[in-house]
């Protein structure tokens, strides 16, 4: 059953995330680590959205992490991460974006084939450029991420509509 679904689908993921302190993310992390060592994901990219008033080389590194700010992009919006730009030509089963996008990121991954895209406790609500909207009654970082897992594992993968 789990391999006939979306999660037991993914191979290569892409996450984003929008950054509030250093020790959610550290928690995000963990949960999502977690789920990632038992599941058939083989690539993941995760992008954490910073503001600008937080220097991203104060923040640890870790090698799937991109820390991505205002100042990542050009005058006229083009992404200034050469080794993530590069990241985003290739093609993902999946992203999960964990609340709403920020507008430069939208656009900088407007090009990218990501075949399902799935919105978790964002506030918006009926954004056509989602596949599925999920909503967490939690607002910790790992119920949020064991749920979305759990959900996943339940929807079929080869159904044409979610």
């Amino acid at each position: 059953m789990i391999k006939d679904s979306i999660w037991g689908n993914i191979k290569a993921l892409l996450v984003t995330y929008n950054f509030e302190d250093e020790n959610a993310l550290k928690v995000f992390r963990k949960g999502l680590d977690l789920v990632l060592n038992e599941s058939t994901v083989e690539r993941v990219i995760i992008i954490v959205s910073i503001p600008k008033t937080i220097d991203k080389n104060s923040l640890s590194p870790h090698f799937l992490i991109y820390y991505n700010g205002p100042g990542d992009y050009s005058f006229f919006g083009g992404l200034k991460d050469h080794q993530l730009e590069t990241e985003l030509k290739k093609s993902f089963d999946a992203l999960l974006c964990f609340g709403v996008m920020k507008k430069n990121l939208k656009n900088a991954i407007r090009l990218t084939v990501i075949k399902k895209k799935i919105l978790v406790n964002s506030e918006l609500t009926l954004d056509d450029t989602y596949d599925l909207e999920l909503n967490s009654a939690s607002d910790s970082p790992s119920e949020v991420i064991h749920f979305v897992v759990e959900t996943l594992k339940k929807i079929n993968a080869h159904e044409s509509q979610i």
